[in-house]
């Protein structure tokens, strides 16, 4: 076979290898993702904050629609915080409503990374503004657990995210994480998030426990648990939840 030739396949066949690698990343992240999300979903969620020095629990219920990008949160419990809220209307377009001071706070971006009620979840968090799917590149990383996917993220540009780059560990069984971690700009290792006690709720198999995990020094410094409590997916969302005026009902 003519040399050119052969070296031409060679070339051929490692570059479709290197798309088809990265293209599966991707593809399991956002199966892992919409496995969890679902089209919509409607849950009840309990958050144990736990600081070196107190403990404390949130329960609050979410109404979540993905392909619109649309997010609402109400606080339950403690009877102190009943009644805050939280509604994302597309992007960028963030509200919190505090009944002490009866008004409507409009989250800026700025805003989005700071902690959620004092736990060790962000705003972002939370509410989903940043999305794993759409605001990163996937690369595979070597793994060393024949189980698991290690999946590299890093920021594509022009996206306003705060990480430099989140590693995803990956239940090759279920394609869903179990593992995740966040590093700033210096390549600091600051957040590490724990998904774990997978269950069947409404039909498909989810981590019903969440441990987010603040790290200094490689050290853990505190930790806050969300535990679903129930969920449903894929259920019609009426219109009014994702409106403004829903925020003081």
């Amino acid at each position: 076979m003519n040399r050119k030739i052969l070296l031409g396949l060679i070339v051929l066949a490692v570059t479709s290898s290197s798309w088809g690698k990265d293209e599966s990343a991707y593809d399991i992240i956002k199966t892992g993702e919409e496995a969890m999300r679902g089209k919509t979903s409607i849950s009840r969620m309990k958050i144990i904050v736990e600081r070196p020095r107190y403990k404390r629990s949130i329960v609050l219920d979410a109404w979540d629609e993905s392909g619109k990008d649309r997010f609402f949160l109400r606080i339950a419990e403690p009877a102190k915080d009943r009644g805050v809220t939280f509604l994302k209307a597309g992007k960028n377009m963030v509200w919190q409503y505090i009944p002490k001071i009866g008004k409507e706070i409009k989250i800026e971006a700025s805003l989005m990374f700071d902690s959620w009620m004092g736990s060790d979840f962000t705003n972002d968090d939370l509410v989903k503004q940043s999305s794993v799917i759409h605001d990163y590149e996937h690369t595979f990383l070597p793994e060393e657990n024949p189980h698991q996917y290690k999946i590299q993220l890093v920021p594509k540009s022009g996206r306003a995210v705060v990480w430099s780059t989140i590693i995803i560990h990956v239940r090759k069984d279920l394609l869903l994480p179990v593992r995740e971690e966040f590093y700033d700009h210096k390549g600091r290792l600051k957040k590490k998030m724990i998904l774990e006690d997978f269950r069947t709720m409404d039909g498909r198999v989810i981590p019903v426990k969440i441990s987010m995990l603040t790290v200094e020094n490689n050290r853990p410094v505190s930790r806050t648990i969300l535990q679903y409590q129930k969920i449903q997916f894929n259920r019609t969302i009426p219109e009014q939840i994702f409106s403004k005026n829903n925020l003081r009902q």
